[in-house]
């Protein structure tokens, strides 16, 4: 009132006028806090090097899958690796974007990634689009490729009738067309997996589904249409198969057959079948790994197997992004106490993201020691080799989480990850920790085992702090490396639709 007004001086009244031209818009307008959005990739909870989604069209804090659909969801948001595959120099990451389409990106290097917009947006026919992969058709065998250009297929689940269905591309994945005659395959639900079967020169296809939690085999000499082959129990979702070398013998080939959540068999495939020659082994110990996809055409000179999963079930409040994916990390096949192990390792293309290295080699380390002061960042590669000697354990304080070894268990205990069992190598232990704003990923014994896990940095934790508890260990090597950001120097702003 004037009443009130009279007995504050002017000054006072200038400032409340001031304040409240501020404050009121704040309040009364439901979109303010989005009017200047950070740009995208300097976010302060966006990973640094592994791999998120972007908005394209709005800008919106916590994306989600709608609740109201549970396989319809909003720009940001990213789940299942899909349709990994490598043509003419480019490696193309696509991922299912809640459902609805595909997000795409590109990489020279498998470090830096250059997001696309998104594709295989969800149609009426076909419903939202769902998992799948991707392959090269080097021998023209859909009819689809042109004399410059080879074409990329990808398949997918039509979600609205949970059939499988194809589009392709013969502009290097920039454009999409789905096959008029979609689906090519009416078996009902989900993830079809598409690779070319060398001794045979035909298709196979693997899809999730009935009867009961099986893998069905499918085959087609021109991808349109395809026959019935085999049926495989007992496997979970996002069906992936390939090839290993058995100890880096190329005489001693495996076939390798993965479900969701990285749990694999080996054995041999003929084409029809899948026979089992190891039951099934746990890939991943951590609380965040599902949905795991090999690249398809790497070429021979590369001869890698590369593997991506999702990072399932991360935390990224206030975020205009939600959910990441793993580091890319190579498999390999190793005999290990009588065992076929699938070793995970990160490819060694990650040191084209090393800034600043710290090194200490043979030096004994006691209970309270300092041996980490100084560094500085919240993005690092860890590797470690020790003997536990005198200790009961050893380990990091990372964001204020836990990843240590232990002498009583003789266990890596990551996070929030199960005890994860593992044996000294002549009496050493070696651990790898690739250590990002929202997760750590944790590698023992050059990834005999290992454990992916989401994590929310703790307020003022600083960087990572080495801890000994119980007598002295003894450290052979220890490497701190400092990583580069794998984003754009200089972000820019999604643009925003009202």
């Amino acid at each position: 009132s004037i009443q009130w007004l009279a007995r504050y001086p002017m000054n006072f009244h200038r400032r409340v006028v001031t304040a409240l031209s501020i404050l009121l818009p704040l309040l009364f307008s439901s979109s303010a806090v989005l009017a200047q959005p950070t740009p995208v990739y300097r976010e302060r909870l966006r990973p640094q090097y592994h791999f998120t989604a972007r908005q394209w069209t709005l800008h919106k804090l916590n994306p989600v899958i709608r609740p109201e659909h549970p396989h319809g969801g909003e720009q940001g948001w990213i789940n299942d690796p899909n349709g990994l595959v490598y043509y003419k120099g480019e490696w193309h990451l696509f991922a299912n974007g809640a459902g609805s389409y595909w997000v795409h990106a590109v990489s020279k290097d498998l470090l830096h990634w250059e997001e696309l917009p998104p594709k295989l947006i969800r149609d009426t026919v076909l419903g939202n689009t769902a998992s799948g992969s991707a392959v090269v058709d080097w021998n023209n065998t859909s009819g689809f490729g042109t004399a410059k250009e080879k074409a990329l297929l990808a398949f997918f689940t039509g979600w609205k009738n949970k059939v499988q269905c194809m589009a392709y591309s013969i502009d290097r994945g920039r454009t999409w067309t789905k096959y008029k005659e979609n689906p090519i395959l009416a078996h009902a639900d989900r993830d079809p997996k598409v690779f070319w079967y060398e001794p045979d020169s035909k298709w196979i296809m693997i899809v999730y589904g009935p009867p009961g939690r099986s893998y069905n085999f499918f085959g087609s000499a021109d991808l349109k249409n395809w026959e019935k082959l085999s049926t495989f129990p007992d496997m979970f979702e996002c069906p992936d198969i390939f090839q290993l070398p058995l100890d880096d013998d190329q005489e001693n080939m495996k076939w390798v057959l993965s479900d969701g959540n990285g749990s694999y068999v080996v054995g041999q495939f003929d084409g029809r079948e899948f026979h089992v020659e190891q039951e099934k082994e746990a890939l991943d110990y951590g609380f965040n790994f599902y949905a795991t996809q090999t690249w398809s055409d790497v070429p021979k000179k590369d001869g890698r197997c590369i593997q991506m999963a999702w990072m399932r079930g991360g935390k990224f409040p206030d975020m205009p992004f939600n959910q990441q994916l793993t580091f890319p990390c190579e498999l390999s096949l190793r005999t290990v106490r009588g065992k076929m192990i699938l070793y995970r390792y990160p490819i060694a293309d990650i040191s084209g993201l090393y800034a600043k290295e710290h090194k200490w080699k043979n030096i004994s380390v006691s209970h309270g020691n300092n041996l980490l002061c100084g560094i500085e960042g919240d993005s690092f590669d860890i590797e470690v080799e020790f003997e536990p000697a005198e200790s009961d354990a050893l380990g990091f304080k990372i964001q204020g989480n836990d990843v240590q070894y232990t002498t009583k268990t003789k266990a890596v205990v990551s996070c929030r990850t199960h005890p994860m069992k593992t044996e000294p190598i002549d009496g050493r232990i070696h651990m790898r920790i690739l250590v990002d704003r929202t997760s750590i990923e944790v590698f023992v014994n050059h990834g005999e085992i290992t454990g992916a896990n989401c994590i929310l940095p703790k307020e003022d934790s600083g960087p990572p702090k080495l801890y000994i508890n119980g007598g002295d260990a003894f450290i052979h090597s220890l490497k701190v490396r400092e990583l580069k950001s794998i984003w754009p120097t200089t972000g820019h702003t999604a643009s925003r639709r009202r």
